[in-house]
């Protein structure tokens, strides 16, 4: 009887060894979604250090951008007081309209191995299409990865995902402004 009791336990140990190795599977598959296509390589080509160490990689940029964006938000808080602080009384003062806010505005973001572009543009004023920029960021080495755009009212908002094949991120960047620098 001792003996069927050591069988079972050695099966249960088993069972729970195999239950435990699918559960991280499971968590890296999640784990692996949730990272930005161009962030991260093929499922089958990488390894699951690997995998947390472009994790913790993406969560410090993400940290990051956090810190920046709060950063910007509190400059923008503090501009917005101070102008009503400065124009109490004064109603004859126009206020700013985002209308006349320069168009086209270009914002590069460098990541692991990736890029993203980020181009806002008014509709009526556009000198370039959106396939001249992609083709540009192809051009200068990158791969896009996504894209796609959004317009609100007269805005167009153009975003492009590109990973970096041939060249680093830098030069796919300066080609980028240089292009928009002569369109616009």
């Amino acid at each position: 009887m001792q003996k069927c009791d050591g069988g079972s336990r050695k099966l249960e140990r088993k069972t729970i060894e195999k239950n435990r190795r699918s559960y991280m599977k499971d968590l890296c598959n999640k784990l692996t979604s949730l990272l930005p296509s161009f962030f991260s390589k093929p499922y089958k080509c990488i390894t699951q250090d690997s995998l947390f160490d472009q994790s913790a990689r993406y969560i410090k940029q993400l940290r990051k951008r956090v810190e920046q964006l709060k950063e910007k938000r509190d400059e923008t808080s503090r501009l917005v007081e101070n102008d009503g602080r400065e124009n109490r009384g004064h109603y004859d003062q126009p206020k700013v309209n985002c209308d006349n806010i320069m168009f086209p505005t270009v914002e590069i973001k460098e990541f692991d191995g990736g890029l993203q572009v980020l181009l806002t543009s008014n509709k009526l004023k556009m000198n370039f299409t959106f396939s001249e920029v992609i083709r540009i960021v192809e051009d200068g080495g990158a791969e896009i990865v996504k894209s796609g755009y959004t317009t609100v009212g007269e805005k167009v908002f153009y975003t492009l995902h590109a990973q970096v094949k041939l060249l680093n991120t830098e030069n796919v960047t300066r080609i980028v402004l240089i292009f928009l620098e002569a369109v616009l």
